[in-house]
């Protein structure tokens, strides 16, 4: 029987705590509240006081009818959105941000189609601007210290193409089953306390669980001395160099003898073939990373209320300078798919 001094704790996702904002909250926003907001993200430095893009000047005036500013020194107008990954949408300020509470509350992601019926755009629009999310999660995950302490390693085998098995009775054409080789995941976590799960996750989408990929991206990003811990696969041995490496033998057991797991690593992939099979179905090597990462994302944030995830999320896409890869996504003569550019280190390409 349990203590009579036995309290149960609830999860956090079930609390109070993690609801601190909702649609219904910001459809009573008005404009001014919403352009506030996206002012005070924009530019966090100054408290929402708005600089020119092109040349940093603080030296403006405001055309109130249009929302813009003009800078008195390069003569450029300019909005909140310029010179971001929101630069030239047509969308308003509003709509962009229930779309981001919306992606920020699906803690396994939305399909395009579906967000396409939420906010009643175009496939096209709900596409890109999703992407767009995802991409500046990419660009931005680089933004803290090198991990440190345990880390957790492995890797999962995914075919972005393969279909599921048919009866044969039912293939004329012969084998449905896809040519294309299949893609790994590699996933490196940094263990939070215990019971805390893991505080960092990054992902790397590489040919095959192989000794140069993962000594590479785990040296990179990982202090040396730091804990290793991974199965008993051949290609982690490199790692014993520069890292005190921890084996799991899951051939033998689920655990080590001292409770050394890769649960962390695990429960990552559990998310991530959840949000594949549930909502995305089918993708394509080149966008393995975007998905892969956002799951990474919503793995570290899963102990933040939904204010904080989707003003963090939209302050990345409104503090990148540079253009976004899938501005003009639709227009073949301004399409640049090239997601692989979105690393900042150095990375091995991905296989065409």
């Amino acid at each position: 029987m349990p203590s009579k001094n036995h309290t149960h704790e609830q999860h956090f996702l079930l609390s109070a705590k993690a609801r601190s904002l909702s649609i219904p909250q910001i459809a009573e926003w008005d404009e001014e509240t919403v352009f506030k907001t996206f002012r005070e993200l924009r530019w966090p430095k100054t408290g929402g006081e708005p600089y020119c893009p092109i040349c940093g000047s603080v030296d403006h005036y405001f055309i109130k009818g249009r929302r813009q500013w003009r800078c008195k020194d390069c003569g450029r107008t300019y909005s909140v959105t310029s010179g971001t990954w929101l630069h030239s949408s047509n969308l308003p300020l509003k709509t962009i941000l229930i779309a981001i509470v919306l992606l920020a509350n699906a803690v396994k992601g939305v399909s395009a189609s579906q967000l396409m019926r939420h906010l009643d755009v175009q496939y096209k629009t709900a596409y890109t601007l999703y992407h767009k999310l995802r991409s500046a999660l990419l660009k931005t995950r680089y933004d803290q210290p090198a991990m440190k302490g345990e880390i957790q390693t492995d890797g999962a085998y995914l075919n972005p193409y393969k279909r599921p098995a048919n009866r044969a009775m039912d293939r004329p054409d012969g084998d449905r089953e896809s040519s294309m080789p299949e893609s790994c995941i590699l996933v490196i976590r940094q263990a939070g306390e215990k019971g805390k799960g893991a505080t960092r996750t990054l992902t790397y989408v590489i040919d095959k669980e192989n000794a140069k990929d993962i000594q590479y991206h785990v040296e990179d990003n990982v202090q040396p001395g730091s804990t290793i811990v991974s199965d008993e696969h051949s290609a982690y041995g490199n790692l014993q160099v520069n890292f005190e490496r921890v084996v799991v033998n899951h051939k033998i057991c689920y655990c080590g003898p001292a409770g050394e797991n890769t649960n962390q690593a695990e429960s990552f992939f559990a998310r991530f073939r959840r949000m594949f099979k549930g909502q995305i179905h089918r993708a394509s090597r080149e966008y393995l990373e975007l998905y892969a990462n956002e799951v990474a994302y919503r793995e570290d944030t899963r102990r933040w209320d939904n204010g904080r995830i989707a003003f963090d999320m939209l302050g990345r896409m409104l503090t990148l300078a540079d253009d976004s890869p899938f501005r003009g996504y639709w227009s073949r003569s301004r399409r640049n798919p090239a997601v692989a550019s979105l690393e900042s280190p150095p990375s091995f390409p991905l296989a065409a």
